[in-house]
């Protein structure tokens, strides 16, 4: 597929899923960033950037901790972008702002800042090695960059139901991304490779008990699986959905339906 062709198509799917991004059903994004901003282990006078912000959560989880700091936020998808905005607004959260540009042409002076980090969007890119390169000309000698991703296990046994059912309709169904970098030996490989060291990753366990298949159904929605999904005619969806459904209640405990999700966040330095 044509690179600018595959990047549109990323835009619009994350533009079509913005409207419900933030649902509770998706609070281990929050999760996450939360793990990443503190991983950076900020001085508190940085100016940070934040590639493929989404709405914001990686950014305004950096600029709490970045009282003498800033922000720079970007992100490919102007819906995503608006939602950042209305977040920052109502956590009164100002050392920030946000640019619509794409993180491989943006046009940003080398070493403007003192670190960057990028929350679940490195695996997007079809040159990850180039796309890591390009963010850290960016980054001060020395500077930390840091990414989050998924291990392999991330929403099972439920991903796998929704594959199998998927499936059955005959869509086109692309790699799974973040498969990409579903292991610290992988983003080892990758940091190695964009010239990065003193990596570390840990793994972090932020999953949680959904209430039932409606939440389940927002995290499908509402996430990049939407673009999977808008493959069926608005009949088979309907079909789609009450079969899913189906197969999902059968997995509801006393407690809800556990929804796996193991995270990687990885720090490395640029080079001296």
């Amino acid at each position: 597929m044509d690179i600018q062709v595959y990047k549109y198509k990323i835009k619009e799917t994350f533009n079509n899923a913005a409207e419900g991004y933030d649902k509770p059903a998706l609070r281990f994004f929050l999760s996450a960033a939360e793990h990443l901003a503190r991983s950076m282990r900020f001085a508190g006078n940085e100016h940070a950037l934040d590639m493929a912000t989404g709405t914001g959560s990686v950014a305004l989880a950096c600029a709490q901790r970045l009282g003498a700091g800033h922000v720079t936020a970007v992100d490919l998808s102007e819906k995503m972008l608006e939602k950042a905005k209305i977040n920052a607004h109502k956590q009164q959260i100002s050392n920030l702002d946000f640019l619509c540009l794409d993180m491989e042409v943006s046009n940003f002076s080398d070493d403007t800042f003192d670190a960057a980090c990028c929350g679940f969007g490195i695996f997007f890119l079809p040159d990850m090695v180039a796309g890591l390169k390009s963010i850290t000309k960016h980054v001060k000698p020395g500077g930390a960059i840091g990414i989050s991703s998924f291990t392999g296990a991330i929403m099972e046994p439920l991903l796998q139901k929704f594959i199998e059912r998927i499936m059955t309709y005959r869509v086109v169904m692309p790699s799974l991304s973040w498969k990409r970098l579903d292991s610290a030996e992988k983003i080892h490989a990758l940091y190695q490779s964009a010239g990065l060291e003193r990596l570390h990753t840990r793994i972090y366990q932020v999953g949680y008990h959904l209430a039932g298949f409606e939440e389940w159904w927002d995290i499908l929605w509402y996430s990049g699986f939407r673009g999977i999904l808008s493959q069926l005619s608005s009949s088979d969806l309907t079909r789609f959905r009450q079969a899913h459904q189906k197969e999902i209640q059968l997995l509801v405990k006393e407690q809800g339906i556990w929804l796996n999700i193991e995270i990687l966040i990885s720090v490395g330095y640029k080079p001296v």
